[in-house]
């Protein structure tokens, strides 16, 4: 090759250096290749990383209002959200020592808004986090899913969902209608997981005294033992953007 032919940089035109001794070949003298396969390589997994989060999301079963809440986008109650992010930032430890959260409060408190920015969290910090790693239900719906699995015959593989995965998120704990059936359900979810030492994490409008007179002493016993309470106070901040 002549020296007027050495090839350059496509981006910056200094001419490539020659290397190698027996089999010998042009690469890049400048930084221009380097940084630029770099840059396009971390925007790939920018981008794999924010699919893979919306992934965990969409599947843990949160509702898409609640993908973009975060920690930092929570105005409300500041001891609730330090306990959540603190829980979550020792989320491994937690995990191992099947600790969780008991959130009570009053409708509109942000309750919901926390449980999210916990999967949020946990989502982005964890890369080899499964996509049903996280399971999210409002207790209604997951008492749905589990009557119509007997129609469906496949209710070992639903209720095994709730007490197997690595994380339990059960909303709106007491809002299900109490029948015996339904107390049942909850005490083989809840009493599996204490067993195995895997942490849930439950959120409920009702009171102490309120979840004390509708739920089986049983099941409330475990997650009290599991779970760090933390009470909400404060006004329902959805009727507060509407003066």
């Amino acid at each position: 090759m002549k020296p007027n032919s050495i090839p350059k940089c496509e981006m910056c035109g200094k001419e490539k250096r020659l290397i190698g001794s027996k089999y010998r070949y042009y690469d890049y003298n400048c930084d221009c290749m380097g940084k630029n396969y770099c840059k396009e390589r971390n925007l790939d997994e920018g981008k794999n990383k924010i699919k893979w989060i919306k992934d965990i999301k969409r599947v843990s079963g949160i509702g898409a209002r609640f993908f973009s809440k975060t920690f930092s986008s929570y105005k409300g109650n500041e001891k609730a959200l330090n306990e959540c992010r603190k829980w979550a930032k020792n989320y491994q430890e937690n995990y191992k020592a099947g600790k969780g959260l008991f959130l009570t409060g009053n409708v509109g408190t942000g309750k919901t808004h926390l449980l999210a920015a916990i999967i949020d969290y946990i989502a982005r910090i964890k890369k080899r986090l499964g996509l049903n790693s996280i399971v999210y239900r409002t207790t209604p719906v997951m008492l749905s899913e589990i009557r119509n699995s007997y129609e469906n015959k496949n209710f070992e593989e639903v209720i095994n969902n709730f007490k197997d995965s690595h994380l339990l998120i059960i909303d709106d704990l007491g809002a299900e209608k109490t029948t015996d059936w339904a107390l049942d359900i909850f005490f083989e979810i809840i009493d599996y997981r204490y067993s195995e030492l895997k942490p849930v994490i439950i959120a409920s409008n009702l009171t102490d005294l309120e979840i004390k007179q509708k739920l089986d002493e049983r099941v409330m016993s475990r997650i009290y033992e599991m779970c760090k309470g933390l009470k909400l106070t404060g006004k329902d901040y959805r009727l507060e953007k509407l003066k």
